[in-house]
């Protein structure tokens, strides 16, 4: 039996009354319930890039959470959260908020993708509406600049609350109409925003563009040879753009400037932070060549070598790398250097050209004996071990 879809022509409409076709157990899109076919419904099913819609069958007394909608050929079914029986008179209710959100979201992507055609040439390959943000995948690229402009005409088309119009078109009228994508259905039913975009879509949108409030392109980015674009619309672009300013406000708060002068201020302490960075390499590096020569001067025997052995939590695994090399330039000498740091052990296992041992496999022993992982050449091996006592680690050396 098919399933009247009441949400193709008004979208608005909240719940209807209907009555219980049929009623199965089943497992869908990851839950479990019952699926619940009506001969009519309000419920959107999942498809086109839009979520399903959500809500309740009130029956009787009791209101019956629909977790999911799917449609499988010409049926529409209502997963729900217990058994309802056949041949029951019901009313179907939607959640509105998410399901306005939705209208909003897919009305907005109708207008970006019809500006991006008229205005660049590239078209929508492929459309997702997401929990935190939506996405627009296109066919080519677009820099920065156009973005800014594309965001500009978009919301100036909202302001305009142009009418959203949809219909379905006989046979002899839709060669006419410009279609952007025409899916290979029959029947096809068509979606217009006035002057800027036709399209052939299942989805749920809003009557007046101005009913979107604002489209927000937050983010562009290379895909698959074209560009991915995320965008929001309506409270949650509004949302997003509040908390981007509360964060900004916080920043500017911080660095005691105005909003436009944060960005370079921030740039400031970057090449402020490098240039530190890089004195405190050069005296670290002072500072471990003498702690090297002072340590290998108690170095103790390690086969034909001596070992410098080093445990300590306070240096970075670059650190450790960096007093490595000053350990091996000492002649006859192997460096075992350990430092604990978030319940991982770093290491860093030195020799000088000279010395005997054959670090690799000393690494790899290493690694069996304590569970780690690492690797590296004959002069440098570095790694990681899960949290071990220094002891365990000196036992594992001495049985190399």
């Amino acid at each position: 039996m098919t399933t009247k879809k009441l949400y193709d022509l008004d979208s608005y409409l909240k719940e209807c009354s209907a009555k219980v076709i049929s009623c199965e157990a089943v497992q869908k899109n990851g839950l479990e319930g019952f699926a619940v076919e009506l001969d009519q419904t309000c419920f959107f099913p999942e498809g086109g890039g839009q979520p399903a819609d959500i809500g309740q069958i009130i029956c009787g007394e009791e209101a019956i959470p629909v977790l999911y909608t799917y449609e499988q050929g010409e049926q529409i079914f209502h997963l729900c959260s217990r058994e309802i029986q056949p041949g029951l008179q019901v009313t179907a209710r939607i959640d509105f908020v998410p399901r306005f959100a939705n209208m909003q979201i897919h009305s907005g992507e109708h207008i970006l993708s019809g500006t991006i055609l008229k205005e660049m040439g590239l078209h929508n390959v492929g459309f997702h509406m997401g929990h935190d943000f939506n996405t627009i995948d296109l066919d080519g690229e677009i820099t920065p600049e156009q973005s800014a402009e594309l965001e500009a005409k978009v919301n100036a088309i909202v302001c305009e609350n142009r009418p959203v119009f949809v219909s379905y078109p006989s046979a002899e009228e839709l060669p006419q109409i410009p279609l952007r994508k025409k899916p290979e259905v029959e029947n096809l039913r068509v979606v217009e925003i006035e002057n800027c975009d036709w399209c052939g879509c299942c989805g749920t949108h809003v009557a007046l563009t101005g009913e979107i409030g604002l489209i927000k392109i937050i983010d562009t980015q290379r895909y698959k040879g074209g560009t991915r674009l995320s965008f929001l619309c309506g409270a949650a672009a509004l949302a997003d753009c509040a908390e981007k300013c509360r964060s900004l406000k916080n920043i500017c708060v911080s660095l005691s400037c105005k909003p436009q002068e944060a960005f370079s201020n921030v740039e400031k302490l970057k090449a402020e932070l490098s240039e530190k960075k890089q004195a405190l390499a050069a005296k670290n590096k002072q500072l471990f060549s003498l702690l090297a020569k002072q340590l290998c001067e108690s170095a103790e025997p390690f086969g034909t070598d001596r070992l410098v052995f080093v445990c300590d939590d306070s240096l970075s695994a670059d650190e450790l790398k960096t007093f490595a090399a000053q350990i091996s330039s000492n002649e006859k000498t192997v460096g075992a250097l350990f430092s604990c740091q978030n319940g991982v052990v770093s290491y860093a296992l030195c020799r000088s050209k000279d010395a005997a041992v054959d670090l690799k496999a000393l690494g790899k022993h290493l690694n069996q004996s304590l569970n780690g992982k690492g690797g590296g050449s004959n002069e440098l091996c570095c790694g990681r071990l899960p949290s071990c006592k220094e002891e365990e680690i000196r036992s594992a050396l001495r049985a190399f």
